[in-house]
């Protein structure tokens, strides 16, 4: 059976899973011979054994943790509940708070009516007593009863004067505010308190598990945020608030906020006035063994875990005890530099420093600077080195190519061309062109767009020298293209009601324009007149973006640019569909190159984003020379609804029901589309081994997604300017995670030989 209550000095630092992190690290240091008062581990499954039921710990339980609070007895001469000599207890969860989770504990659980009167005689000072009790009762009342701290103050006058009969009044309100709310009397009963302690510690820290290697490269989330019971850590109280040459205080062994070197914190001592942070110069000046001491325990702590380190500390009476040692909190600033320094120190290895680079490490800096700081830049340029996913970007605008390009992409995977028509400046002319009458109308439209085009695609070859740019044909359904109906008809019946004789020519073109609205008008918008589609009914329009294409390239290779094409026919769903777009893309090509064709070595490929293409990708091989796996559009087909229409409703609910693990907007899902993808990519590859592939879907920047990428062997990611650093990290992880999962395996696969 595994052992439910460990005592510190029976723990080492392997025994993390078992005692928790804080309690393994504390006996580690125990064992070391440093200051750490005694106490010992409930472990999470002794939790689980003596919280679980409403009554009183079971015979069993109440022997485990009753023999551990003896050894503590034994140790300190002071007895849980006694009313000369009290032991008084520290609760606190034994595993390192996440991020986002605040770090709870409950000091001098013990105290009580009579107890505290003990306390008062040990410190002589009854106020100090009282106003632990107070504090102790309030700290109860909001872990263990939900109770706001506001409730509490509000039972005092002034909190500023807290003399003997003040506080015995407090105490007396917070007891009857505890009962007024509803809840069972505070328990007299020293072992009904630790009970009660040990539950609520235990139930409210939210402990995010990593999963196995294998689950990460596979899985939709690299953490599973399920509430589980965590160990908990109960130690001797150690007074450092009273008394002569007492105080507490908290050390980093590097800046918490900036990541710098050296030991920072403060330091409160027990003499101060209404607890005045002295800071750790006044320490350093009184008490510089002890300062000494405090940053040898840093040094230390960092060559063993190779992680900055928080210290809580106290000075009982001149004596120093390391009550609770983690892994610091940091900002990402401090996170990133502090990781690069490691490095530098010889500490930890760059790919030690890429692993431990969380994704929020980096969207935040993103969000705080709009440059990389130096330290990001020097891990991004580790992460490139390592890497095996190219990383490129998705651009609406020449603009955006320029930033995607400082930030480290290397291309564009997806110019969407609609976003670059539908401008408000140019969209008239789309729109005018969309419904003209006539071939030759439509191209006297498409005309007044075609140097505008050239000059986007110039704009992104420039910005991309020698990187590809993959340019998606015009894409948007063609209901998006057209005028309001409902507007259309309220101007008409606006015209109707003036009868005045000028306005007979609006009228007659206001006729035509609704006649030809309703022409084109679709039940099913999203299922119909789009993407390649479109190019088959309006080829024109295909006609002029492909010419801009090769004219712009035709110029930048005049100006001495690599220039890169990449054409990509949106929303194939058929071989001979992509069959037809290409052989209109060669044809313009062998028009408008002319002799620097043989300069401009173009692409073209094929959006994969309907189920069909997917399961067909073999035929559609044959005229493609990559895939572009277009995640939102065939995350929607798959699932058969429209992500615009059921990410505020639908699927928030599915998330907060569980029944859909995450939004797969965002994070791909792997069992359904990424199966998919992986099956085209299978085929296309079978028809053509060297086929390009990747994905440029919402989701291409989520870390799990990224590392199925790269498992399937996908060559590339494309997602925004901004998302493109915390991907460069992300495909290195998954680099370095394949690479120790495939080390593990080979090396069972070698133990399992020399056993045979």
């Amino acid at each position: 059976m595994t052992k439910r209550v460990v005592l510190l000095e029976e723990g080492t630092a392997e025994m993390k899973g078992l005692m928790g992190s804080k309690g393994a690290g504390l006996a580690a240091m125990l064992q070391a011979g440093w200051p750490i008062p005694a106490g010992f581990i409930v472990t999470e499954e002794g939790c689980r054994a003596f919280c679980a039921r409403r009554a009183p710990l079971s015979a069993e339980g109440a022997q485990e943790i009753g023999s551990a609070i003896q050894h503590l007895e034994q140790q300190s001469g002071q007895f849980f509940g006694d009313s000369l000599a009290p032991l008084l207890l520290a609760v606190r969860s034994s595993e390192t708070c996440s991020r986002n989770t605040a770090s709870q504990d409950l000091l001098h659980v013990g105290l009580n009516d009579v107890t505290v009167e003990g306390l008062a005689r040990q410190t002589n000072d009854r106020q100090y007593a009282l106003n632990c009790y107070r504090i102790f009762l309030q700290d109860y009342g909001q872990l263990v009863h939900d109770i706001p701290y506001a409730l509490f103050e509000e039972k005092l006058e002034d909190i500023s004067i807290l003399d003997e009969a003040n506080l015995e009044f407090a105490i007396a309100e917070y007891k009857r505010l505890i009962e007024e709310r509803g809840y069972h009397p505070f328990p007299q009963d020293v072992q009904l308190q630790l009970k009660k302690a040990m539950r609520v510690i235990s139930d409210a820290h939210r402990v995010l598990r990593p999963n196995s290697q294998q689950e990460l490269l596979r899985k939709s989330s690299h953490f599973s945020d399920e509430t589980q019971g965590a160990a908990v850590l109960i130690q001797m109280m150690v007074n450092g608030e009273c008394g002569d040459h007492s105080g507490i205080g908290t050390v980093y062994s590097r800046h918490p906020g900036t990541g710098e070197r050296g030991m920072t914190g403060d330091y409160v001592s027990s003499a101060a006035s209404e607890g005045f942070n002295e800071g750790l110069d006044e320490l350093r000046r009184e008490e510089p063994e002890m300062y000494a001491l405090l940053q040898d325990a840093c040094g230390y702590l960092e060559s063993r875990t190779n992680e900055v380190q928080e210290i809580q500390f106290a000075v009982d009476s001149g004596a120093l005890y390391l009550v609770e040692i983690s892994e610091a909190r940091l900002t990402s600033k401090a996170a990133l530099r502090s990781t690069v320094d490691l490095v530098d120190e010889g500490i930890i290895t760059k790919e030690d420093a890429i692993l431990r680079i969380q994704p929020w490490h980096v969207t935040e800096m993103m969000k705080t600077s709009s440059t990389l700081l130096p330290e990001l830049q020097l891990l991004l340029e580790w992460a490139d080195e390592i890497k095996a996913l190219t990383i490129l970007s998705n651009v609406d605008h020449p603009k955006d190519a320029l930033k995607a390009r400082a930030l480290g992409a290397e291309g564009i995977g997806l110019c969407r061309t609609e976003q670059l028509l539908l401008s408000a400046s140019r969209f008239p002319f789309v729109q005018k062109m969309i419904l003209a009458d006539s071939e030759a109308e439509r191209k006297r439209g498409l005309e007044r767009l075609l140097p505008m085009q050239q000059a986007d695609f110039e704009q992104l070859f420039e910005a991309m020298d020698g990187y590809p740019v993959t340019i998606r044909l015009l894409d948007p359904p063609l209901h998006e293209l057209l005028p309001d109906i409902e507007r259309l008809n309220e101007r008409g019946e606006h015209l109707a009601l003036s009868k005045l004789e000028e306005n007979n020519t609006e009228v007659q073109e206001l006729d035509r324009v609704i006649r030809r609205v309703l022409e084109l008008h679709e039940q099913y918008p999203l299922l119909g007149q789009q993407d390649c589609r479109l190019g088959t009914v309006f080829p024109e329009i295909y006609d002029m973006q492909l010419e801009a294409i090769f004219r712009a390239a035709v110029k930048g290779i005049r100006q001495g640019l690599w220039v890169r094409p990449e054409i990509m026919i949106p929303l194939v769903g058929n071989a001979n569909e992509l069959q037809d777009m290409r052989e209109l893309v060669d044809h313009v090509a062998d028009q408008v190159l002319g002799e620097e064709k043989r300069h401009c070595l173009y692409r073209v490929g094929a959006r994969i984003e309907v189920p069909r293409a997917a399961l067909t990708a073999a035929h559609i091989a044959r005229h493609a020379d990559f895939f572009s796996f277009g995640t939102d559009d065939l995350t929607q087909m798959t699932f058969g609804y429209s992500r615009h229409n059921t990410e505020k409703s639908f699927l928030h609910f599915a998330e907060q029901q569980r029944s859909m693990p995450s939004n797969p907007f965002q994070v791909l899902d792997i069992d359904g589309v990424g199966q998919l993808v992986e099956m085209a990519l299978v085929q296309g590859r079978i028809r053509k081994p060297h086929l390009k592939a990747g994905i440029c879907g919402e989701n291409a920047a989520d870390p799990a997604s990224i590392a199925f990428c790269h498992r399937i062997g996908l060559d590339y990611v494309s997602c925004l300017p901004e998302q493109v650093p915390l991907a460069r990290i992300a495909a290195a992880q998954a680099a370095l995670l394949t690479e120790k999962q495939d080390h593990n395996e080979n090396r069972q696969d070698v133990d399992i030989s020399t056993i045979a």
